[in-house]
């Protein structure tokens, strides 16, 4: 490791220098000029021209005027490879060299497949345009791009974690199937969000998930809410980078690699499209996009749009377990001969009622409501619990607004801004649960974060390298609230007041993320380039625990009422508290203001009322450095070969829960570390015999993750705390291909094997579980939970013609995912504690199917379209754990002899078809 770091500082210093010394690039006297036309030779206006130099990577970007021209001056002897886009024509590539080559006519034929529901215009060239298939050639990592084609394979209704199910090595799991709900993410063994009982396995947030290129990913649970991302209709493309990639494109989970979901973009033409969608569960979804085209420098776009369904699981009572989602963005883009300024801004909304898991086997286990024996052979495989015996809501949304400002300097020269501010709250409120009777039955959650964030990033291109260097600075502030109680004992949720026996917790982390990066893309020939990148981190964290200020105490004596109508007075809480400005044997006292303070008591007390919060305050902060080498060589104009190494540290959080110091103490708060590797090879052809244009990819990846913090909460409430490192390794592949304007194919593989190479839960080490007498268990070579051995996907779309227009559009493509192995709650199986196992849950493999018959009137369309998914109606679960009884303990026939390692499930979803209607003009 530290001759990497010398290496690499080595050619930073170097190339820096030669940059103070004015070498500057040579003289650029080149032009390159053309025209796009139609088939019938009209001329095509408003097309998006990309001029890219693969010396130094470099693009420059025009936009054909009214007769369809475009020049580029000033620009060296290439090669070049010019790619043209327009909205409604297939894309366009040539390679070319402008000392031999600078006028060319390049004709655009018309698309003959339709290309999704809200995606009209040319984007503009200063907003974020779908990345071409000459864009990911030239990519020096494994990169897959999701275009419309593919995510409309997962149905009008899918929210953002959906989506992604069609990148290779994607494992989605959740309890619903529309974007209102919560998932988990899980690609190529490495994990980002939360999904009710799909709890975190391997330690959440390893994966860094964007939105137009801002973070959105909360530093201090290291958490992404999928739910804030539920509307699929407003997404113009999902970019999945694999692994953590050249220093200057990281954030701060990039453990195993980026996710950037890209909205629909400004455009250089006006446009409005309004998608309506029915579905099955009384499932709706609205959704427009809106653009405003060019005028006068500006570019803006609008959209957004609202959802509501039931769920497919059934409950006796009709309880449907009721979803609501809504989203609004924005974006405008003004244009200037030096550079250009955007704003943008999201907000957007999912909630809804989250059934529990149901076991897969008749247990014996009978719901005090209804009767039902529940368990998928007991009262059906998409069975629910009423209404009555369980309802928890649970709502997540994000406020964020950022603006970007691009300045260029010289065409050599670019300097770039990024300021943004996210506010994102979470909201759990639970009112029936027949599982959890007692002092914490109702739950009251609302924790919420507020981040400011800054990016600054300058870039030089030299003659022989590309200089880029920069950093961020990002600060949050999280509050961890949270609130279990019963009224009967005192306590309320909508008043925040804590009664005899209530869990609660109010902590306040000010977590802060500086990085400052320094990376050269170094070029000695063309077609050849050398990366090294070095980033610096720093991590700290502040801590307060506050529960005592923010939540209210019931009164040292309080009233019920009995069934018969009269009251009872009732002894008040006890403040239970590991904070030892409290001292030990103080009796609680009210103050003028209802809080009651004092006595750190034992949890045996039955009124003690416990703050989950592990100590007063705290301060810890840490710092790495993050060195990186990454190369791509180019032998011929349609093959990229490529391959890197490279290091990124992780600051430990506890995921949805209390934060990092909750369960962690401080003293244990140490960085976790990946060591990426991958190494691979991508081509791409525009007129190849039979498969005419297409790209494919495929990539061998190594990532050692160490350092783990692994705390997890089991189905029951019980905390855990572990850490350890892990071992992931495997093979990724993708193809796209275009063998006629009316045929598309697509393909997505991975396959993967991953374990422990060291994990103990219970305690930091074996040795020191025994000199204290802990109980503890070791993992060692047992499988990551949750990573399938195998992920793949695979569609085929054929547009049906008639006088050389496509009037309906199948399409058919499966979605298979193999063996994984499943994590266990049972303390029989485990000793005691919870962990991963050798057991697996079966594999699946489901088929769909859609069709869509498009209607043109000259500038006006109309789509309709049908999708079937899950055509077969294939039974599956998508989540298995094995229980260890306490979960669903409240419906044991005998408490005192509970059934355990039975396996609890969430099934995915049943045969669903809905009908989109689409309106653009």
């Amino acid at each position: 490791m530290r001759k990497l770091l010398v290496v690499c500082g080595i050619v930073l210093c170097c190339f820096f220098c030669a940059s103070a010394r004015g070498i500057v690039p040579p003289s650029k006297s080149a032009q390159v000029r053309g025209k796009v036309v139609d088939a019938a030779g009209a001329a095509v206006s408003s097309a998006a021209v990309t001029l890219t130099d693969l010396s130094t990577n470099t693009a420059n970007h025009a936009t054909t005027r009214s007769d369809g021209t475009f020049d580029f001056s000033g620009v060296s002897a290439g090669p070049y490879i010019i790619s043209i886009e327009k909205s409604g024509f297939e894309s366009y590539s040539e390679r070319l060299s402008p000392a031999t080559q600078n006028n060319i006519t390049a004709t655009l034929q018309v698309a003959k497949l339709n290309d999704s529901v809200v995606v009209r215009g040319t984007v503009n060239p200063e907003a974020t345009p779908v990345p071409s298939r000459e864009d990911v050639l030239l990519m020096p990592q494994t990169v897959r791009v999701l275009d419309r084609k593919q995510l409309d394979a997962a149905g009008p209704v899918a929210g953002g974690a959906q989506m992604l199910q069609y990148t290779p090595g994607a494992n989605v799991m959740g309890y619903g199937q529309t974007g209102a709900t919560k998932y988990t993410v899980i690609l190529n063994g490495l994990q980002q969000g939360w999904a009710g009982e799909a709890t975190s396995f391997i330690g959440a947030g390893s994966l860094d998930i964007t939105y137009d290129g801002i973070p959105v990913v909360d530093p201090a649970t290291g958490l992404w809410q999928s739910a804030t991302m539920p509307q699929n209709l407003v997404i113009q493309d999902v970019q999945v980078n694999y692994g953590p990639g050249p220093a200057d494109g990281r954030w701060y989970t990039d453990v195993g690699g980026r996710v950037e979901f890209t909205p629909v973009q400004p455009t250089e033409e006006r446009h409005l499209s309004v998608a309506a969608t029915q579905g099955p569960d009384n499932q709706q979804n609205f959704a427009f996009v809106g653009n405003t085209g060019h005028f006068k420098g500006w570019s803006t776009v609008l959209g957004g749009g609202l959802g509501r369904a039931d769920d497919f699981r059934e409950a006796p009572d009709g309880f449907g377990n009721h979803t609501r989602n809504g989203s609004v963005f924005g974006k405008t883009v003004r244009t200037a001969s030096a550079g250009s300024f955007t704003f943008g801004v999201l907000y957007a909304k999912g909630g809804g009622y989250r059934p529990t898991v149901i076991p897969t086997a008749d247990v014996q286990l009978i719901d005090p409501v209804s009767g039902i024996h529940f368990s998928q052979p007991g009262c059906g495989f998409y069975c629910a619990l009423p209404y009555a015996s369980y309802n928890k809501y649970d709502t997540n949304e994000m406020f964020m607004t950022y603006a970007r400002q691009r300045m260029y300097f010289s065409p050599t020269s670019t300097l770039e801004n990024s300021a943004w501010y996210t506010h994102i709250r979470r909201f759990h409120r639970r009112n029936q649960d027949a599982l959890a009777q007692g002092s914490q039955v109702d739950e009251w959650n609302n924790p919420h974060s507020n981040m400011f964030g800054d990016q600054i990033r300058f870039t030089q291109v030299l003659p022989y390298n590309t200089v880029s260097f920069g950093g961020y600075l990002i600060s949050e502030v999280y509050n961890s609230h949270n609130l279990f109680y019963n009224p009967i004992d005192g306590g309320s949720g909508s008043q925040q007041i804590v009664g005899v026996g209530s869990k609660f917790r109010s902590g306040y982390f000010q977590q802060d993320n500086v990085t400052f990066f320094a990376q050269d893309d170094v070029h000695p020939i063309a077609r050849i380039h050398i990366i090294p990148s070095v980033r610096v981190d720093g991590f700290s964290t502040n801590y307060s625990d506050q529960a005592q200020r923010d939540i209210t105490f019931a009164p040292n004596t309080y009233f019920t009422q009995n069934s018969d109508g009269t009251v009872s007075p009732s002894a008040g809480p006890v403040y239970e508290t590991h904070c030892a400005l409290y001292p030990q044997g103080q009796t609680p006292n009210e103050d003028p203001f209802n809080n009651v303070f004092g006595t750190p008591v034992n949890s045996s007390d039955g009124n003690a009322a416990k703050d989950q919060g592990s100590l007063c305050g705290a301060h810890e902060s840490r710092s790495a450095v993050e060195p990186g080498i990454d190369a791509s060589v180019m032998p011929k104009d349609w093959l990229m070969i490529y391959g890197g190494y490279d290091v990124i540290y992780r600051s430990p959080a506890l995921g949805g829960g209390g934060g990092q110091f909750q369960a962690v103490n401080p003293t244990y708060y140490t960085l976790a570390k990946a060591a990426y590797g991958q190494f691979g090879g991508k081509i791409h052809f525009t007129n190849a015999p039979v498969l005419r244009n297409f790209i494919a990819g495929v990539s061998y990846f190594h990532n050692d993750y160490t350092n783990q913090e692994i705390d997890f909460e089991t189905a029951n409430g019980v905390e855990e705390t572990g850490g350890g490192d892990s071992t992931y390794h495997g093979v990724d592949a993708f193809f796209d291909a275009d063998p006629s304007s009316n045929l598309h194919f697509f393909f997505n593989f991975s396959g993967e094997a991953t374990n422990f190479t060291k994990y103990i839960q219970g305690g930091p080490s074996l040795a020191e579980c025994a000199a204290q007498k802990l109980t503890c268990v070791s993992y060692a070579n047992i499988p990551v939970s949750y990573v399938p051995d195998i992920t793949l996907n695979t569609g085929v779309y054929y547009g049906i013609q008639y006088h050389d227009r496509t009037i309906l559009e199948p399409r058919f493509w499966v979605e298979s995912t193999g063996k994984q192995y499943i994590w266990s709650n049972n303390g029989i199986l485990n000793s005691g504690i919870a962990g991963p196992t050798k057991t697996s849950m079966p594999s699946y493999t489901i088929a769909n199917l859609s069709f869509n018959a498009p209607v043109v009137f000259k500038k006006q369309s109309f789509n309709l379209r049908l999708d079937l998914l899950n055509v077969g109606n294939t039974q599956y679960n998508e989540f298995e754990y094995i229980s260890s009884g306490q979960y669903f303990a409240a419906l044991a026939p005998d408490p005192t002899n509970l059934p355990n390692g039975y396996i609890n499930a969430y099934p995915g979803a049943p045969r669903m078809i809905y009908g989109t209607i689409t309106y653009q003009f």
